[in-house]
């Protein structure tokens, strides 16, 4: 919130040059977002630690990596603390498996590995066909943030090792 004030400060510096001269009105203006975050975090409206809780969750539902979420969550200023605890009160004991749940509903939302959906009869795809296609869904994956693992585990080793077997003989 602070950031986003801030910012509308500097704009209205570029564009009004008496205001951008003016450094006492925009003293005051910064002391007045200082008291606006400190009624709000009283209030309870500013809760990194409960935004944290609510994103987490809200994205792991669309598929996103633990990786991926702390990422986003650190662009937007939550502290490394309130990341963690999100994380972990949303994994439970086994962050790996909320991480393997998450990779399913991204396979799943995007038609991936045994969420593809069926091809037309007669169109039995050649070699070259079905090995780029492993590949782009290993990599949608990756981009994603998953490990190779879960990957593997959620494209069928199949796919996922053809891949491999692809990038170390490039």
């Amino acid at each position: 919130m602070r950031r986003v004030l801030d910012n509308k400060i500097r704009r209205a510096c570029l564009v009004d040059a008496a205001f951008a001269a003016d450094h006492a009105a925009q003293e005051v203006l910064r002391k007045a977002i200082e008291e606006i975050i400190a009624t709000h975090r009283r209030t309870g409206v500013l809760n990194d630690a409960a935004y944290a809780e609510m994103k987490v969750h809200s994205l792991r539902r669309s598929g996103k990596s633990a990786r991926l979420i702390t990422q986003k969550l650190a662009q937007k200023g939550v502290g490394a603390a309130h990341i963690e605890a999100a994380l972990v009160l949303e994994e439970g004991e086994e962050p790996r498996e909320a991480d393997l749940a998450a990779a399913q509903a991204l396979a799943k939302k995007r038609g991936l590995g045994p969420y593809r959906r069926a091809c037309a009869a007669g169109q039995a795809g050649d070699r070259e066909k079905e090995r780029k296609r492993a590949v782009r869904e290993v990599s949608t994956l990756a981009r994603a943030g998953f490990p190779f693992d879960i990957i593997r585990e959620v494209l069928g080793a199949e796919a996922a090792e053809s891949v491999e077997d692809e990038s170390l003989t490039a």
